[in-house]
Order: structure tokens, then sequence, then C-alpha cells
């Protein structure tokens, strides 16, 4: 299965490194990351090219505790819609559970699981990617990021019970002391940020219930939106790779962290092929600028990677039965259409 992180996760990641003295830029790329794609905070990215630009970036700073800085720069606003969700919650355990239910839309190569004790509360984090590269970064980076999610909900004098670390103990663990202002146990078996239970049920001061309902039923509606198999996730990445003009098989494969020959692979396994998905991307997208805007055929054409309008025009009239001129004219005069053709045929 092919994972991914929405781009807010990035957020913070490029100031962090210039304020280390490295190139934010350099470093993204070197994981097989687009700086450019970051822009849009909703944009699917491969959750292996993020592991990757957090070891780099640790790497070309010479800061073992990367993902820990990261941390401060990035708080319940990374998460869009969830994020305001939790935030007008009645209570913590409802904020939490929340962050549960549609912590998919943001995530889907890892998971966070709440269990809750006769007096303590275990939130953790767990990596789920196979064959990994190191995710030491990564777990730091949750773990201070779990800690300011709840300094938000109840205050930022906040602390945990304890925090409990699957990374041995650094050389300086006082950036460690310095953010939880707890107790820090490293070498774990699992990452785990301990508190009291009874927090869970406090109100969340200034919560608006009205727009917790609202914001949750948009997250519903984006949940249903959201790709549910390969074959979408695909899909979705040729669309973003067709307006930034790289849309081969090379191409989509680099954006997904695979080689063309595996992509191919998965998709005939689905039943499907990049040919066939590309092909139906393209339809769709013609469809849509010639049912629904004056663009000219030669500009469609060039957006869609055709390299010239004639072979834009035959892959359509295979498809369509009709040119994209004649369709268009279809779209927009209707029953006109057919006397018109015959009249132009005639004449």
């Amino acid at each position: 299965m092919l994972y991914f992180v929405r781009s807010a996760g990035y957020n913070g990641y490029q100031a962090l490194v210039t304020e280390l003295g490295g190139d934010p830029e350099a470093c993204l790329r070197a994981a097989g990351v687009d700086p450019d794609s970051l822009a849009n905070p909703d944009q699917l990215t491969p959750y292996r090219n993020f592991l990757e630009a957090l070891n780099i970036a640790a790497e070309a700073t010479a800061t073992p505790h990367v993902g820990l800085l990261l941390s401060r720069k990035q708080s319940l606003s990374m998460f869009g819609a969830n994020g305001f969700a939790m935030m007008e919650a009645p209570t913590i355990r409802e904020a939490m559970e929340n962050m549960h239910r549609f912590f998919h839309l943001h995530i889907t190569g890892a998971q966070i699981s709440l269990n809750v004790g006769l007096n303590v509360a275990n939130w953790s984090f767990e990596v789920l990617l196979d064959n990994a590269p190191p995710i030491v970064q990564q777990l730091d980076l949750a773990a201070g990021v779990g800690v300011n999610i709840m300094r938000q909900l109840v205050d930022y004098s906040w602390s945990p019970a304890s925090v409990h670390m699957q990374r041995s103990r650094p050389a300086d663990d006082r950036p460690y002391k310095q953010l939880f202002r707890t107790q820090v146990l490293f070498g774990q078996d699992e990452g785990v940020i301990t508190f009291d239970r009874r927090i869970l049920d406090r109100p969340i001061e200034n919560a608006n219930q009205q727009l917790f309902g609202i914001l949750n039923d948009y997250l519903k509606h984006q949940e249903q939106k959201a790709p549910t198999d390969f074959v979408s996730l695909v899909r979705e990445t040729i669309v973003c790779a067709l307006h930034e003009g790289s849309h081969s098989v090379e191409a989509i494969g680099h954006r997904l962290a695979m080689s063309p020959r595996t992509l191919q692979r998965r998709l005939n396994a689905h039943g499907s092929s990049f040919k066939k998905i590309l092909a139906e991307v393209r339809n769709n997208i013609a469809q849509q600028y010639l049912m629904n805007t004056s663009v000219p055929l030669t500009r469609i054409a060039v957006l869609l990677g055709y390299s010239e309008l004639a072979a834009f025009s035959r892959s359509f009239r295979r498809e369509f039965g009709s040119s994209p001129k004649d369709w268009r004219e279809q779209q927009q005069y209707g029953a006109e259409l057919p006397a018109r053709i015959l009249t132009r045929a005639v004449d």
C-alpha cells in the first residue's frame, strides 16, 4: 500500500532548515520532493519522501533533533479543518476522538491511538510504512506535536505525566526536557505521551458547538472524496502532474516514490494500466474545458500534455466519436448542431 501525507505536514520545514544554516530546497529535492508542490497544504505527497526529508535535514544541518525542533513550528492549524474542529469540540475527549476519526485525511502513513486506563491515558503514535527509512526524526516530531496539541486544547502551562521515546538517549537531552517539561524516558518500546485521564473530560474554553458540527460535516464530506485505493491515488497524482506539465509514467512513479515498473505492476494488479488512467484523466479534463470554457483547442492540447493539436483531436475522436470542435459546438448549441453540421457538409 502507498502511504501519503498532506503537504501541510511540511509546515515550518523550510524556515527551520534555513535557521539551522541549511538549504531547504536542496534538502527537499534530495528527498524527491518538489518545493513548489508544497504550496497547496492539501496536496498529497508520498510519506516515504517526507521521512527522507526529515532525515536529510538532520544530516545536512548536523542537528540530531530536527524533528523535535520542527514540532515547535507546528500546531493544530496544520491539520486543516480537523484542527479547527478540535478547537471547537465540547471537551478534550471529543477533540481527541475527532483527531483519531479524521487523522487519515492528513496522513495515511501513520496512526495514533488513545488508551484510557483507570488513572492514566496513553496517547501513542506509530509509523505504518513497511521498510521505512529511519524514523527517529518522525517520532520526535510526533511527540512534540502531540504535546503542542494538548497545550492548545488545555492551556500552554500543561505538561504530560511522562513522555516515552523509542529513540536512544541523545548525547544532549536538554532540548527534550525543555520542550516536554516532564520526565522523558528514552529507549522505550513505543512512543507514548501519558497524562491524567481526568483531563479528557475538561471542557474546551470558548468552544462553539455549532461550528464544531459544521466542520465535522465538512470533514465527512472530505472523507468521501479522499482516495480510497491505489488507482484513485494515481489518478489524483496525474491530475496534479498535468497542471505542472509532467505526466510521464516515470514522472508519476517519481512522485509516488516507486519505479515505473512497480507502478505498472501495481496498476495491473488492480485491473488497470497507466495508459488507461492517463486517457481517462485527459478525457475528463478535456470535456470540462470544452464544455465550460472558451480556451482554444491548441491550448487545451498543451494543457493535457499532447505534442500537437492533431494528437489531441485523434485521441478525443476515438473516445467520443467526434472532433473536439464539433463536440464543443454540440454542448453549446445542442439540437441546432445536426442541421449546422449538415449545412456545412453540403456546402
